[in-house]
């Protein structure tokens, strides 16, 4: 009997020993997670912040490109159209934002498992918006703030106007049209650690309008699935039944005949899209600006 009692104990020991190291692994698990999430939320300039005025003070038509490229490292902006219409001010601001740290903090998107990084001003608490270059029909918005365990698997939406956005946001959803003052509309980005925009390289503006129109006409409505790919078709044409996020946008392009997947996987994800052949980056803000995504 007594040795039973024994055995009983050590199996209910080891029982124990095993459930605590179980937990342990787990929380372990997240704390690396966590450590990792946060070193990657932002990257601002390794290099310092520079008194733009005396190229601000020459007229546009006097920039070098020497000055473009100042301005570009200073403020995030790649694409020399970009700075058409911006007064200095505007530029001046684009610069702060750029250099801004901020504190990062995880914004819960999906039962306590997904969360989206948004930039707090340490002055005062609140949400911090980054100035964004106007958008135009048919651009590419990508971030790598959203994550999962660690996982930074980002988002991606289609600008269809300035103000609207087609995107597929999250299991349970159809993809739909977000407006500006939507909390997940251009907000959304400008308010997160870090994003791009991108613009489709040697098309012309009413190429790219072209395929946002169309993306608007078939591809709004489709189920959330991130499966997508895996166990149905990648190209769905214009009648698709799942899709995600980056499928989304990849499939507005591939239907007007540019695969923008960088690695042509049977999945697109908003990282495979920030690093295609076919895009140029139009600003960039919180990555690192020689490196990417």
């Amino acid at each position: 009997m007594r040795l039973k009692t024994i055995r009983r104990l050590r199996v209910a020991t080891a029982v124990l020993l095993a459930i605590f190291i179980f937990l342990f692994a787990c929380d372990l698990l997240f704390v690396c997670a966590a450590l990792t999430v946060d070193r990657t939320a932002r990257v601002t300039p390794s290099y310092e912040k520079i008194d733009l005025e005396p190229i601000l003070e020459k007229p546009r038509a006097e920039w070098s490109d020497d000055d473009f490229a100042v301005l570009s490292r200073q403020t995030g902006i790649l694409l020399r159209e970009a700075f058409d219409g911006l007064e200095a001010d505007e530029i001046r601001a684009f610069q702060d934002a750029f250099f801004f740290e901020g504190d990062v903090e995880h914004e819960e998107v999906a039962a306590g498992l997904v969360y989206h990084d948004i930039l707090i001003d340490p002055a005062d608490g609140r949400t911090f918006y980054a100035p964004i270059v106007a958008l135009e029909p048919g651009d590419v918005l990508i971030s790598s703030t959203s994550h999962l365990f660690g996982w930074r698997h980002g988002h991606a939406a289609l600008v269809l106007t300035y103000e609207r956005l087609l995107q597929s946001a999250v299991i349970g959803t159809n993809s739909s049209i977000s407006n500006f003052v939507d909390g997940n509309g251009i907000g959304w980005f400008t308010s997160a650690s870090n994003f791009m925009v991108l613009r489709l390289k040697g098309a012309d503006a009413d190429a790219r309008r072209a395929i946002a129109e169309e993306a608007e006409k078939d591809l709004v409505g489709v189920p959330y699935h991130f499966t997508a790919g895996i166990f149905t078709p990648k190209d769905q044409g214009t009648s698709p039944t799942d899709t995600y996020c980056s499928h989304l946008v990849w499939q507005a392009f591939k239907n007007a005949g540019y695969d923008l997947d960088a690695d042509g996987g049977p999945c697109c994800t908003p990282r495979d899209i920030a690093n295609s052949s076919h895009l140029e980056v139009v600003q960039t803000y919180g990555f690192d600006i020689d490196k990417g995504w």
